[in-house]
């Protein structure tokens, strides 16, 4: 609800300027920039509508023999201009060899884009370097990747609550993308838990 009364507040608010400038005839050359503004808040909204669907109807994971290093290598890729911008260095350590398993590329490419953006989005408003490492390791039977940040963490105490449907410490989320990033990690038959980086930050597993 909170997420989606932000961009509703602003879509009402270049409403009533676009009905000033109507009813004055003057200020029409801001016009496109105000109906650019409403347009992206309308979007948001949607997205927001969007994800709590897909949250509410998962669908089930297409399961195809790919290599581990596809799905993190694509959401590396579509990540890396917002990290740029964001004076966030990303450095990965993927494992040498074949990482060869049963999964749905897509949608594990979505939990990487999802663990990225939030470790992004927790160094924000830090000052110095910001650092993410994505790491990988093949064992026995199964793969292991690692996202690491040197953001703030996550305290211990929380540490069992983030993966809980609406559960959230930041102002303007939903609190469902860590449930969303759970379930899929399940329904691949893994696990996805958090614990302490080295970087000082939170590294998810």
């Amino acid at each position: 609800a909170h997420e989606i009364r932000n961009p509703l507040s602003t879509i009402n608010i270049y409403l009533t300027m676009l009905k000033k400038i109507l009813d004055s005839g003057e200020g029409t050359h801001k016009v496109p920039g105000i109906i650019t503004n409403i347009q992206q808040a309308s979007l948001r909204i949607h997205a927001v509508i969007r994800r709590i669907m897909d949250f509410s109807k998962p669908s089930e994971p297409k399961l195809i023999l790919c290599d581990i290093k596809d799905p993190i290598e694509d959401a590396i890729r579509l990540a890396s201009t917002t990290l740029y911008k964001a004076g966030i260095a990303l450095v990965s350590h993927l494992a040498p060899g074949k990482g060869i398993c049963r999964l749905d590329p897509h949608m594990i490419e979505q939990v990487l884009l999802n663990l990225i953006t939030n470790a992004a989005e927790a160094m924000q408003d830090m000052s110095g370097e910001k650092h993410i490492t994505i790491s990988s390791s093949i064992e026995p039977g199964h793969v292991v990747v690692f996202v690491a940040d040197s953001g703030p963490g996550i305290p211990a105490h929380l540490r069992s609550k983030i993966f809980e449907p609406f559960y959230t410490t930041k102002t303007d989320s939903t609190g469902i993308g860590l449930s969303i990033c759970h379930r899929i990690i399940s329904d691949h038959k893994g696990y996805l838990r958090v614990e302490e980086s080295r970087l000082g930050g939170a590294e998810f597993i």
